[in-house]
């Protein structure tokens, strides 16, 4: 009996470290996120499961967290990588420790549950076996000199190989704006910057009006003047749920 105790620790251990590298290394870039969030990364389900987690994270100062209040009352808890965390997982992975972490008070409230979403829509692709999901907001100086002014949320290997453009869409713009942003989507298409543009929003009945209003604009605005938009070009565009988008087929 006491040859099995040594093992089952050790498994424990295991397990943890696991945890502990999957939230590091998915906060490595994100540099924050939500116990929810986080629990998808774990695999748990039980909230105090996660805490009992994320709190021993804290303690061993791989982590901060802070609960703040979004504009409209609603508070948030709010899970952050520190230096330590930094350091820990660049260890792990054998690459190169990046300067970052989160600093309380500094998250973008008004985009909390924007960014949280994306990052729901990060995990369940990755589940579904699409890589190298990125963020084009984060690009160098030297990577934004080429007059974009739009970039998409995120930028995803499809399973079939095609590179993809994210636009999570929370809320329905007016026509003039997707008319600005389909342009700048057809120039990174030219590019080759990615293959084709996915929107996706929480339900049916925005992105059905996503969808009519993108399809319908007739024309887009490309380095400032307006250019005819035929259907072909219009073929690159998809629209779709959250709960659909792992099931876009792309060709």
């Amino acid at each position: 009996m006491s040859g099995l105790i040594p093992h089952s620790w050790a498994d424990r251990m295991a397990r943890r470290d696991e945890k502990r590298r999957k939230l590091l290394e998915f906060l490595r870039t994100e540099l924050w996120t939500m116990p929810d969030i986080a629990g998808q990364i774990f695999g748990l389900t039980d909230p105090r499961s996660i805490n009992a987690t994320l709190t021993a994270m804290q303690r061993d100062e791989l982590l901060v967290r802070e609960t703040t209040r979004l504009p409209s009352g609603r508070a948030v808890n709010i899970v952050g990588i520190t230096m330590t965390g930094q350091a820990h997982i660049a260890h792990l992975l054998e690459r190169p420790m990046l300067d970052r972490a989160y600093e309380k008070g500094r998250v973008g409230l008004s985009q909390v549950d924007h960014r949280c979403d994306l990052q729901r829509l990060r995990i369940r692709l990755a589940q579904a076996g699409w890589k190298g999901w990125s963020y084009p907001d984060r690009q160098t100086v030297a990577q934004k000199t080429t007059g974009q002014t739009h970039r998409a949320d995120a930028i995803v290997t499809h399973p079939g190989g095609s590179v993809i453009a994210v636009e999570c869409e929370r809320t329905v713009k007016t026509a003039k704006r997707y008319r600005v942003i389909a342009g700048h989507h057809l120039v990174a298409i030219a590019r080759g910057d990615y293959t084709h543009v996915i929107y996706t929003s929480p339900d049916a009945a925005k992105i059905y009006a996503v969808r009519d209003l993108m399809q319908g604009i007739g024309n887009a605005v490309v380095a400032g003047r307006v250019a005819p938009v035929t259907p072909d070009m219009l073929a690159c565009f998809h629209f779709c749920t959250y709960s659909d988008l792992v099931n876009q087929e792309i060709k």
